[in-house]
């Protein structure tokens, strides 16, 4: 009953924040080029009813790249595509890659119920050509790595909607906030935080939203510490992320399957 009673409240809180004008990614700034050489797009099959945003994701190696399992499952294999070294959803450079995935693996332990566990891996069909400045693996915190204490300085990168109503943004943006642990983040959502879960939160008019799932969240060292996974009304409450450390172990023994 005490967690039916928070979902309500979030959905009251949300339903006013999506009338504010306040309710746009959230905030941040326009990227330039190279500024998130570790950052793609995952979008689906062009061919089928025309390109369409999904998520974000991260470049593990040459040919693998993490994301939400949310973002990805349910999707067909087939018809997912990962773009590198683009800013811009519209303009093409002549450095920007598109890929094809050929096998999706979601985290064994994710339940789309509570999104813990929110991660997967995509295995692209032909390797990543690095470009110094442009397209690079992320860094990754090492297994053990303790959870950042609230107040840590994060930034969050993507191309999510402005607002609950808004659209999807056409040029990438990042926007600064700040890390609340996994107890605080608990005090906002209740029990629908799972282990390995904290927050985002910042400054009026500035979070996360629709479309910014699995994108990078990069501590000031530019170690990509977490990941996106889910919100509710995007700048009216922290946007909740999934830290990486405690799956270093999965993360990376795929790589050499």
């Amino acid at each position: 009953m005490e967690n039916l009673r928070l979902v309500l409240s979030l959905l009251a809180l949300a339903a006013l924040g999506a009338a504010s004008p306040f309710s746009r990614i959230v905030g941040g700034i326009h990227t330039k080029e190279g500024d998130y050489p570790e950052m793609v797009e995952v979008y689906s099959d062009p061919l089928i009813g025309g390109r369409s945003h999904l998520c974000g994701g991260v470049i593990m190696n040459d040919n693998h790249i993490l994301t939400t399992a949310t973002c990805v499952k349910g999707h067909n294999t087939g018809s997912l595509y990962v773009m590198a070294a683009g800013i811009s959803l519209v303009d093409e450079t002549d450095y920007q890659e598109h890929k094809s995935v050929n096998e999706v693996i979601v985290h064994p332990g994710f339940d789309p119920v509570t999104k813990g566990d929110d991660l997967a891996i995509l295995r692209i069909s032909h390797n990543f050509v690095f470009v110094s400045g442009l397209i690079s693996p992320a860094i990754l915190p090492m297994a053990g790595t303790p959870e950042p204490t609230t107040g840590t300085p994060l930034t969050a990168v993507g191309w999510g909607k402005d607002g609950v109503d808004g659209l999807i943004q056409e040029h990438q943006k990042a926007v600064n906030l700040t890390y609340l642990n996994r107890e605080e983040c608990s005090e906002v959502f209740g029990t629908f935080v799972q282990p390995n879960e904290g927050c985002l939160e910042g400054d009026e008019a500035e979070g996360v939203c629709m479309g910014d799932e699995g994108g990078v969240v990069e501590d000031k060292d530019g170690v990509t510490i977490a990941i996106v996974s889910w919100h509710i009304s995007c700048d009216a409450f922290p946007g909740v992320v999934t830290l990486l450390a405690p799956y270093h172990e999965w993360i990376t023994s795929h790589f050499d399957s």
